[in-house]
């Protein structure tokens, strides 16, 4: 495969000018799911793509409430710049987006480089950079989206629902028609393709189906919409959450990922075995099934997901996977008649706008290519909900629940070796840190306090 042209700055610039940017925002995402950026003026961008934006090393131990935590010892002073540079397109990714909700700006991922202009290890970008590569190398495609949760409010101090309900009705859409109307425009505009927008089953929740496209440029996309839909509700008298949890008896927010495999253009997930797989199918799916318990610490992180985190939320409280069972940790959606061959994918429940997407799609191709690459065994699906059996049911039949606390989800993230090999030594010590912040941030305040504090982080 060639490679694709890098596009001049001077390009960038002369086409932003004429549709009237005055400044370009340069984003990426820490280690507690928070976008973060910088924004330069217009035609500084050329200068800008060469020697990136200065910015403290600091950020990859921001914990989630702006706290940094000096605990990782391989960035224990507030000494050290990186650079951080546009991705301006060519090398994957989405590029430059003229942003349809907040004329006069534009958006652009950036990764994060050392002062020389290498590869800085705390760079969340090259993390997944090196799993699509990997792939490559495996004679696989990954194909990946996000269906993404949000809580619609009313602007104000008070947290006011935007809609009444019912779950999944269109009288509830009535209630923000405006926004959505605003949204779907915007959406369009910003180059943003979905499936679909509804009412969804929490309270005030609306739920958009962003389209499957490669790993770099969903993790850009997802950055993105994040913003669009930040803007479109602004616009209207709005406020979006996409928090795991928003009220303590709520049902929370997911940012649920789907992924497959294709292989010489076909979905290689589809085969004639049982359930509709082939060998990679099932590889794939008992790669995941087998790291699970490490890869939600990284798909799910923060103690707002752990809070998500119980059984009859269809947020993946205990470790299986079913065949379309929206209780499972792991959902097999298989293709079928009406659907054709190539739609075979496996939803990840326990994700949350709290993950980087970068580092959560990275885990995830992973754990999926080990079990492909080690014909990993896959156990017989379970099609009940779990939660109503009793401990010994569980047991019996191998299934344990995922974490709920800080203590339990940390001992996961460190007993992988493969999200330890995935992450980095260096990336996986600043984000355990991170944790570690949060979780004591967590000690010394109420549950309610805790939700609060994270409502409008995302």
């Amino acid at each position: 495969m060639s490679a694709v042209q890098q596009p001049s700055p001077e390009d960038v610039v002369a086409t932003l000018t004429r549709q009237g940017v005055r400044g370009v925002t340069v984003g990426w995402v820490d280690n507690n799911g928070i976008v973060r950026s910088r924004t330069v003026p217009t035609a500084e961008l050329p200068a800008v793509a060469r020697r990136g934006v200065g910015i403290t090393a600091a950020f990859a131990v921001f914990d989630s409430h702006d706290g940094i935590t000096f605990a990782h010892e391989g960035l224990a002073t507030p000494s050290g710049d990186v650079r951080l540079v546009p991705e301006l397109g060519g090398a994957g990714g989405r590029g430059v987006t003229v942003l349809a909700g907040q004329p006069g700006l534009a958006w652009v991922d950036g990764r994060q480089l050392d002062p020389d202009g290498g590869t800085w290890p705390y760079c969340q970008r090259a993390v997944l950079e090196r799993q699509v590569a990997l792939a490559a190398e495996a004679g696989f495609e990954v194909r990946a989206g996000y269906e993404i949760e949000m809580v619609v409010a009313r602007e104000g101090e008070e947290f006011l629902p935007a809609h009444r309900g019912p779950a999944y009705s269109a009288n509830a859409l009535r209630d923000v028609d405006e926004f959505v109307v605003r949204l779907l425009g915007d959406l369009e505009a910003n180059g943003l393709g979905i499936g679909q927008l509804h009412a969804e089953y929490g309270g005030s929740q609306v739920e958009i189906a962003l389209d499957a496209t490669d790993p770099l440029t969903l993790a850009d996309d997802q950055v993105l919409v994040r913003q669009t839909i930040h803007a479109a509700a602004r616009a209207e008298g709005l406020r979006v959450s996409f928090a795991p949890v928003t009220t303590t008896d709520g049902a929370g927010n997911g940012w649920h990922l789907h992924t497959s495999l294709t292989r010489d253009g076909r979905n290689a997930l589809t085969g004639d075995d049982e359930h509709g797989l082939s060998a990679v199918g099932r590889g794939y799916l008992a790669g995941l099934l087998r790291e699970l318990p490490g890869l939600v610490a990284v798909t799910a992180p923060s103690t707002g997901s752990l809070l998500r985190r119980r059984p009859g939320y269809w947020a993946g409280a205990y470790g299986f996977w079913g065949v379309e069972n929206r209780e499972a940790a792991l959902r097999l959606v298989p293709s079928s008649t009406l659907l054709g061959p190539d739609h075979t994918n496996v939803e990840l429940k326990a994700s949350d706008a709290s993950a980087n997407p970068y580092l959560a799609l990275a885990v995830v191709i992973a754990a999926g290519l080990a079990g492909v690459r080690d014909g990993a065994e896959l156990p017989a699906p379970v099609q009940e909900d779990v939660g109503t059996w009793d401990d010994a049911a569980r047991a019996a039949a191998g299934i344990a629940p995922l974490a709920t606390t800080h203590a339990e989800q940390r001992a996961h993230l460190l007993a992988s070796p493969l999200v330890r090999d995935v992450l980095g030594d260096d990336l996986l010590g600043a984000f355990v840190a991170c944790r570690d912040a949060d979780a004591a941030w967590a000690a010394d305040h109420t549950v309610d306090e805790v939700v609060s504090s994270l409502r409008w982080v995302y």
